[in-house]
Formats: C-alpha cells, sequence, structure tokens
C-alpha cells in the first residue's frame, strides 16, 4: 500500500480489523483509474495473539455493470492463508477497484503490506521478448521494400498471439506500426511495367575498367542497379561486372557505367554486351525488357592511329573507310547521330 513492509512495531504500519466483531471483513482499494492486474500478494501479519492469519480470503475485482466480482483460476502460494507473503495469481483482469474479503479465524486480520501487479511468467517474458526481437529485426520505416511484407506479416501474427496483457510490454510497436504503413504504401503504388529500351551507345574506356551505356530513356536513379544483370562477354568469355552505377556527370540520367576488378578489356576487340529483365528502372517507373546481344566499342576499335587516344583523325579514319564505320546506336545505317556519338569519345593523350 506504502511500499513498507515491517512486521515490528518499529515502524508500526500495518492494517487491521481489530476490534470487529464480524464474520468477515474487507479492504477494498480505489486505483482511480482502470488498471490492468493478474497478481495480489499479501504480506500477513501475525502477532501470535489477537491478530492471526485469515481462516480464508476471497479476491474479488469491480464490474461497472454487475458490481463485485470473483477472480477467476485463483492460484495461492500457500494454498492456506500463513503468516508473511502469501501470493495470489488469477487470470488477466482490467478494473478500477480490489476487494480483498477476509474470514476471521477466532481473532483480528492484519495486513503489513499489500501489492499488486501485472505479473509474467518466465515463459511469457520469453514470448514478449522474442516478438520483440522479431519486430526489431524488421527494416525502418524508410528502407522497406516489397519483398519485407512477409517478414512484417510475420511479426503481426507472432504480436496478436500474445495476451492482451502481454502486448503492453512490446515496447518496439510503434517499429511493427511504421513497417505496416510502408508497405501499405509500396502496394498503393501502380506496379512497374516492362518496355523495350535501346542502348543508344556503349563504349568501353582506355584503362579497360570501364564500359559506359547510354540508353534512350530517363532512369530512375533511386533504383538500385542490378549488376549481375548486365552480361559481358570479351572474346567469347564471360566477364563478371564487379559494380553498376548511374554516370553522375550526366544531367540527362540516361548513362549506366560498368565497371570491373581488373582492366579486362584492355587489349579487347571483340566485347558483347546483354542486359537481363529488371536491370534498371525508367523515370516512368518500367522495368527494362532484356535487351539482346550487341557489340560494345572498345577503345582498340577507336584508336585506329595507335597514339593511346582517340583524336579527330581517328574519327576521319573512321567516316571515310565504309569498312570501319561503326553503327554506334544499332539502328541499321550509319548517319550523323552516330558521329555526334563518336565525337563524344575524344580523349586527351594518354602518359
Amino acid at each position: 500500500m506504502n511500499g513498507v513492509i515491517s512486521y515490528t512495531e518499529d515502524p508500526r504500519d500495518r492494517w487491521t480489523n481489530y476490534g470487529s466483531s464480524n464474520e468477515k471483513d474487507w479492504l477494498t482499494i480505489d486505483f482511480g483509474s482502470a488498471r490492468t492486474f493478474n497478481q495480489v500478494k499479501l504480506y500477513v501479519f501475525d502477532d501470535g495473539g489477537g491478530v492471526q492469519p485469515p481462516a480464508d480470503y476471497l479476491i474479488q475485482y469491480w464490474d461497472d455493470s454487475s458490481g463485485w466480482m470473483d477472480l477467476t483460476n485463483q492460484t495461492r502460494t500457500p494454498a492456506i492463508p500463513e503468516a508473511f507473503l502469501n501470493t495470489v495469481n488469477f487470470d488477466v483482469v482490467t478494473s478500477s477497484k480490489l476487494k480483498i474479503v477476509f474470514t476471521n479465524n477466532n481473532a483480528y486480520v492484519g495486513l503489513v503490506e499489500l501489492e499488486v501487479f501485472l505479473h509474467h511468467t518466465e515463459e511469457e517474458e520469453q514470448a514478449i521478448m522474442q516478438v520483440m526481437t522479431q519486430i526489431e529485426h524488421l527494416p525502418s520505416q524508410a528502407e522497406v521494400v516489397l519483398s519485407d511484407k512477409p517478414a512484417i506479416t510475420a511479426a503481426r501474427a507472432a504480436y496478436e498471439l500474445l495476451a492482451p496483457s502481454q502486448k503492453g510490454f512490446v515496447t518496439n510497436l510503434s517499429r511493427l506500426l511504421a513497417a505496416e504503413e510502408a508497405i501499405t504504401a509500396l502496394e498503393a503504388v501502380p506496379p512497374p511495367r516492362a518496355i523495350d529500351v535501346a542502348i543508344l551507345s556503349a563504349f568501353g574506356d582506355a584503362a579497360g575498367h570501364t564500359i559506359t551505356i547510354k540508353l534512350s530513356s530517363v532512369l530512375d536513379i533511386t533504383y538500385v542497379l542490378q549488376a549481375d544483370k548486365f552480361m559481358i562477354a570479351e572474346d567469347e568469355a564471360s566477364v563478371s561486372v564487379m559494380n553498376a552505377v548511374y554516370d553522375e556527370t550526366d544531367s540527362s540520367h540516361q548513362t549506366i557505367k560498368l565497371t570491373f576488378s581488373s582492366p579486362v578489356l584492355w587489349n579487347a576487340t571483340a566485347v558483347q554486351l546483354s542486359i537481363q529483365s529488371s536491370a534498371f528502372k525508367t523515370s516512368n517507373n518500367e522495368f527494362n525488357h532484356a535487351i539482346p546481344w550487341r557489340p560494345v566499342i572498345t577503345f582498340n576499335n577507336l584508336d585506329l592511329s595507335l597514339d593511346h587516344r582517340i583524336g579527330i583523325d581517328d574519327i576521319v579514319q573512321i567516316i571515310i573507310h565504309p569498312s570501319r564505320l561503326f553503327d554506334v546506336n544499332q539502328d541499321g545505317i550509319f548517319t550523323q547521330e552516330d558521329v555526334s556519338d563518336l565525337l563524344e569519345q575524344i580523349s586527351p593523350s594518354i602518359n
């Protein structure tokens, strides 16, 4: 009642029904508002004379529509009232009042303390912690993607299996709610459709580390590029792409750079590129259809003068020799657009 548990005269801090002639007496607690609980601890006073443990007791709760009601499934430890601590567990209940009815035992009854708890067993505590751990492993709201839905749904199901009294102890419920809100928002967005996207150009760099791809559509640069969906073959041997990134220097957001762990294209002349479906997404929320194999124009293809740079003289040699014409955009003809793309490859000297 006040946290003081004293069975002595110093301090003398207890409640008794001393002087009562009733067969039964009761003690009530008004919490002031509804509380949820499932355990009561009675600290019974026994002075060996006029105040002794009761013959029996009954714990009740207040129901606004039915009045005082007996608690269900009461389990007492000890089973027969004794001096000192008596613990009673029962089904969880929510009420604003608690009442203890004592049956006197040829003496008066006294309590030095009364405690009311929402108590959990070790198994219940473990269940709560398992749910909290499951929720904690969910991504933050900003990082949720549609593939996270099964984990979010499983966390919600685990939470709902908890008893009402246990749910209030799940302190990270807000993380689950935020993840569910993110999934709802993602599902409200129409799924991407697949479209044909053309490769306008594909050039290898002088160092042999990079292929630069320019596409016909503006790209969604928030979408994570799938590097393993860019297929490269150098002289018919497969080459693994280490990384695929957007070219930040291209303000039109139409360019992707593929990089390799070593200068695999340094001496390459026959390089092929293929892109699998959904390797990238356009700004119109559209995934790419698969793009068939097509040639990549390497540095060695363009450096006709063998001076380790691409200059205007190389471009002129390409234009004036029909056998060397590059259909850069693979549209079937050599046009001004191809020339413009080739001129963009003019580079400074390599030392």
